[in-house]
């Protein structure tokens, strides 16, 4: 197999990149470990320069990391975080981030596969072992206590030996070779080779964006029915086709397609307050009606996940358009009163 290699100069901004994270990360244990240090001590430490340590400072404040000085040996300044302000760290700790590191370090044994990544979660750990402290690490933990999270649970439940190399691989833009099994396909074993794109949860369950660059199309791929997974040597290139931004805002769920539609909705009374204290979708449009219904309005790519849904409403919704799916629901309908005609 011939190894495609990137450009020299996406090579060297990719390891300059992570040469920052690396230095940044380090920087932050061993100022928390270590105590105050002056710029030279530092710029030696890291091999890099005054200047430098510097500009890594002004991103850490950025960030509302208390990075603060005091007088040291001469003229010499020593720079040290703040850890009595703990409270700034935490507020930069949002509840789907810490539990996320949770869940990755209970899985240290999948995860101590990819050395690198174990490496990094190691260095965010430490980060708040030694940054907030005990009091606000345990403040911290009780998070699992406060949120019934599906999402939690997805990761828990999704197979280890498939998800982790899959997060090496997205993180090094790794080519793959997955073996997958589709229901729609009969459950016969398709071999793809993709290049992983991000990890998404939903209703439970975690999904992949994965470009086929041989039909330059974006597969969606269920981790359940994913039966074995190859982590090529070959880097790939992110394509300029793939913006989950966009590909939120055209699926109603996570269902990826090409075509986009308008579905207008008509919801009675009963069930307008529980439409209009949600997002159903970004690009939703809400019309009040005089009866006291509400009219719903919004586009995306036509799938099972929107038919589903507006199913679930019962009596309290009446499709408006597209016409296709009021001609479904129609026949749906008649469908549902012959099968329970004569019972009372």
């Amino acid at each position: 197999m011939a190894v495609r290699r990137a450009k020299g100069r996406r090579v060297s901004a990719d390891v300059v990149r992570n040469d920052q994270v690396v230095r940044i990360l380090r920087l932050i244990r061993d100022l928390a470990r270590i105590g105050a240090s002056d710029l030279y001590q530092l710029a030696e430490r890291y091999g890099t320069t005054t200047r430098t340590i510097r500009r890594d400072f002004d991103a850490l404040r950025e960030c509302g990391i208390p990075v603060l000085s005091e007088p040291g040996e001469g003229a010499r300044v020593r720079w040290y975080i703040d850890t009595s302000s703990s409270s700034k760290l935490t507020n930069m700790l949002e509840a789907s981030h810490f539990l996320a590191l949770r869940v990755a370090m209970a899985e240290a044994g999948a995860l101590r596969r990819n050395e690198s990544l174990f490496a990094v979660m190691e260095d965010i750990s430490t980060r708040i072992e030694h940054a907030l402290g005990p009091k606000q690490r345990d403040a911290l933990r009780e998070i699992d206590r406060c949120f019934l999270s599906w999402e939690k649970f997805a990761w828990k439940e999704a197979p280890h030996d498939v998800m982790w190399p899959l997060v090496g691989a997205i993180s090094s833009r790794r080519q793959c070779v997955v073996s997958y099994r589709a229901p729609s396909g009969g459950n016969t074993e398709k071999r793809y080779r993709v290049l992983p794109l991000r990890l998404v949860v939903h209703n439970g369950a975690m999904y992949l964006h994965a470009w086929q660059s041989h039909y330059k199309t974006v597969l969606l791929l269920n981790l359940q029915r994913l039966q074995k997974l190859e982590v090529l040597d070959e880097v790939g290139e992110v394509p300029p086709e793939y913006d989950p931004d966009t590909l939120e805002h055209s699926a109603f769920g996570v269902f990826i397609g090409k075509t986009m539609e308008k579905f207008e909705l008509r919801f009675d009374a009963f069930a307008r307050p529980y439409i209009e204290e949600r997002s159903w979708h970004p690009s939703q449009e809400l019309e009040p009606l005089a009866d006291g219904g509400v009219v719903l309005r919004f586009s995306c790519t036509p799938s099972y996940e929107v038919s589903n849904w507006v199913a679930s409403w019962q009596q309290h919704v009446e499709v408006i358009s597209p016409k296709k799916l009021r001609g479904e629901f129609k026949a749906y309908g008649q469908w549902l009163a012959a099968k329970y005609a004569g019972e009372e």
